[in-house]
Order: structure tokens, then sequence, then C-alpha cells
């Protein structure tokens, strides 16, 4: 041990000016050796001191991040399998475990990442999809949940991956420049991975779900068939005008109920397809288009109206399969059943706008979608509620509303065809 502390004072370069300083150097290792407990003690810390430094180069070069792009998209049922793993479990299993999350089915901007980091890393344009370099990608629930593991115990650390081909160690990596609106995993990480990413869906707003209820609303074609249902239920029953209320809230409710299965479907059916990424990256500007579409037919019916327009009205050949339902309108409870019936009438007039919600709702999971769903069939529904409260308290008659509906449909379907036009070019021009 004594030999150990001379080699290691002769290689600290001790200021000894002069032989007194030497002498007084040798007299205090002369102690040391006088003193073996001391001597001991010197020896441990001596060891400590050479460990300590042999070791911590090599924690620092411990600290290299495993990192991976991924995209994934809410309402997608495969992303929902991988969602949990990758984005809670591995980051608290593997602390050096560092995610870029790209959510593409809300966020616009993302979406077309999509296909930029297809062009530099060949990963195709399916999701879920994890990207770790240009050699190696993961897309499928089953592949990345079988495989996502061995592969980053076997990487033992990967560079960023970034969408123009290159890739930067993590903590080189600035997180306002990244494209897009990302989310970084775990966002304990930094402040700013807290903050990115963290907007509302651009498609879903108040004021465009309600704008496309209000077209459905002032839609003739349902103001139409609750005029025919009122008209039959007074005259099986004309001095008895509590029928009316009750008759005519049945059929609402009836429609109500009948319009909000119909919306699951379809946002149902909007989330199947929109699980292939590709059709998500163009379906929002295709509802623009079809919103557009529907409000030039409708402009078209008040400059030159016909009855029956494509898409804006019960077409001609239904009405007389229509009105034979309401000979067994005799009762709060028939119009309720008949109500149920009408809707599938009704479809052909009143879905457009309704498809065009249901496309914006598709990003949410399905069950996030309920509250939205009934406020747009609440919307729709508020005009028949008005006109058979009217009806029932004596402020109008049935044969005023229907007279008010005909001479005004023109206008109609011109307050409804520019809403829902001005909206379409608002979706296609990103306004909205």
């Amino acid at each position: 041990m004594k030999k150990i502390i001379f080699g290691f004072i002769s290689r600290l370069r001790v200021p000894c000016r002069s032989a007194a300083g030497m002498n007084e150097a040798r007299k205090k290792l002369t102690h040391h050796k006088e003193n073996p407990t001391a001597l001991r003690w010197g020896g441990f810390i001596l060891v400590f001191f050479l460990i300590t430094s042999f070791f911590s180069p090599v924690v620092a070069a411990d600290d290299q991040k495993t990192c991976v792009v991924y995209f994934t998209g809410k309402g997608c049922p495969h992303c929902a399998k991988v969602d949990p793993v990758l984005l809670e479990q591995l980051p608290k299993k593997y602390p050096d475990l560092v995610v870029i999350e790209y959510e593409i089915y809300q966020e616009q901007e993302n979406a077309q990442l999509l296909l930029g980091y297809n062009s530099a890393y060949n990963s195709g344009l399916g999701i879920p999809l994890v990207i770790f370099d240009k050699n190696e990608s993961l897309v499928g629930d089953v592949p990345i949940l079988n495989n996502l593991e061995r592969v980053i115990k076997e990487r033992k650390g990967n560079l960023c991956p970034l969408i123009n081909g290159t890739a930067i160690e993590f903590k080189e990596l600035d997180f306002t420049s990244l494209p897009g609106k990302p989310k970084i995993y775990p966002q304990s990480l930094s402040k700013e991975s807290a903050q990115v990413g963290e907007a509302l869906p651009q498609e879903l707003t108040l004021a465009k779900v309600i704008s496309l209820a209000a077209v459905d609303a002032v839609n003739p074609c349902a103001l139409a068939v609750l005029v025919l249902v009122l008209f039959a239920v007074l005259a099986f029953a004309p001095k008895k005008r509590h029928h009316v209320l009750l008759a005519g809230l049945a059929f609402t409710t009836s429609v109500f109920v009948m319009y909000f299965l119909y919306g699951l479907i379809i946002i149902k059916f909007f989330q199947l397809i929109q699980a292939m990424a590709s059709v998500k990256l163009w379906l929002y500007k295709l509802l623009g288009l079809v919103a557009i579409i529907i409000g030039l037919l409708n402009l078209k019916d008040f400059l030159r109206y016909k009855p029956g327009g494509f898409l804006t009205e019960m077409p001609m050949f239904l009405r007389p399969k229509m009105r034979s339902l309401f000979f067994n309108v005799t009762s709060p409870k028939g119009a309720f059943v008949v109500g149920a019936l009408v809707t599938l009438f009704l479809l052909p007039c009143t879905i457009g706008p309704y498809v065009i919600c249901g496309g914006i709702l598709c990003s949410l999971s399905l069950a996030k979608t309920i509250p939205w769903l009934l406020l747009y069939n609440l919307v729709f529904v508020l005009p028949m509620i008005a006109i058979t409260i009217a009806c029932y308290i004596g402020f109008t008659t049935v044969e005023n509303v229907a007279g008010w509906k005909e001479k005004n449909i023109k206008y109609l379907h011109l307050i409804a065809g520019l809403i829902i036009m001005g909206l379409g070019m608002a979706m296609i021009l990103g306004w909205l």
C-alpha cells in the first residue's frame, strides 16, 4: 500500500521548493507508516477516487437515447392497441426510449408528413407505424407488439429519424423545428414537448357542427313530413288538440333516435375506411367538395325550383309510398312508429350534411362522438318541436305551416345552400 501511495504522490506535482520542504514530506510519510489506521483509510479513499474517475465516462456514454418516430390515429382500432404500450408502458420500462408521435386523423399537417417519411424511409402509408431508420420500420399492431421491445433491446440507442432522411441525437434535437404537430413521449423530457401538438382537432368545431345541423333543420323535406303527420292526426280526431302535441313530439323523438343511430353507423363507416392513411389524407377535402356540391344543388332549387331535387328533397317516386304510411297515424304511438319508418325516406334529402358531419367526427372515438351527435340532432329537430308547440297552443295552424312552407320553399333552399357551400369552401381552403 505504501508503494501505491508513493507512486501516486510522485505523479502529483506537489510544489517542493526547498530541501526543508522535502524533509517535512518524508516525516509525514514516516508518521503514516507508524500509524497504520491512517494509512489504511488513505488507501480506501484513493481506491474510491480511482474507481469513480474510471467509471464516470461510462455513465455519460450510456446516456444515449433510443429515438423513434411513431405515426398513429385516434379512432384507428389497430393504433388503439399500440398506443398504450408504446406511449405509456415502454417509456416507463426503458427510460432511454423517446417517441416522436404524429397523430394523423385529427391533425391534417401530420397526415401530410406521412407521405414525406415514406419518401425518405420507404416506410409505407399504413398505421400504426414505428420508424427507426431507413433499414428498419414496423407497421401494423401485431408486428409492432411482437417485435418492438426486441428491437429496442438490440439497438441500445437510436438516432432520431428526421423527415429529410437524416438522423440526429436526441440531445441535439430542437423540438420547435420539428414539422407538423408532434408530441414527445415521455413528455417530462422538456417543456417544449408538453406544448407541441396540444391543439384541438382543426376539423372539429362547434360552429361547424351547428352549421351542418342547421342546413338539415331548414330542409323542406323534413318539415313537409311533420306537417303530413299533424294533418293525419287532426283528420282522425279534430277536437283533440292534445293529440297534436303528443303525436308531434312522438314523431320528433322517433326521428331524433333514428338519426342518432344513423350517425353512429356513418361515423363507424368512416373510421373503418380511414384506417387506410392514404384515404384520410384526402377525406377532409373530399367532404368539403361534397358540401359545395350540395350547396350548389340547393342554389339551383332556389333559382329554378323543381320538386324532388337530387340530394335536396325527397325523390318524387318515394312520396306516394310515404303518404300511404300516414293513413295509419291515428295516435302518438302510431306517429312514433311511422316516424322511424319515414326516416328511411328522409335520408336521400337530408343525408348530405350528416355525412359531412360524420366524416369530421370520425376522428374521435365512438364514445366521444355521442355528445356531438346529440347536439347535431337536437338542432335538426328544433323546428319540428317549435311547429308542434305552435300548433298546439294555437299560435298557428297546421294549414298555415303548410302554406308558409310552400310559399318560402325556395328561400329555405337558398339559406341551406349558402350555409353549406360556404362551409365547404372554408374546409377546402383550410379556413376551418
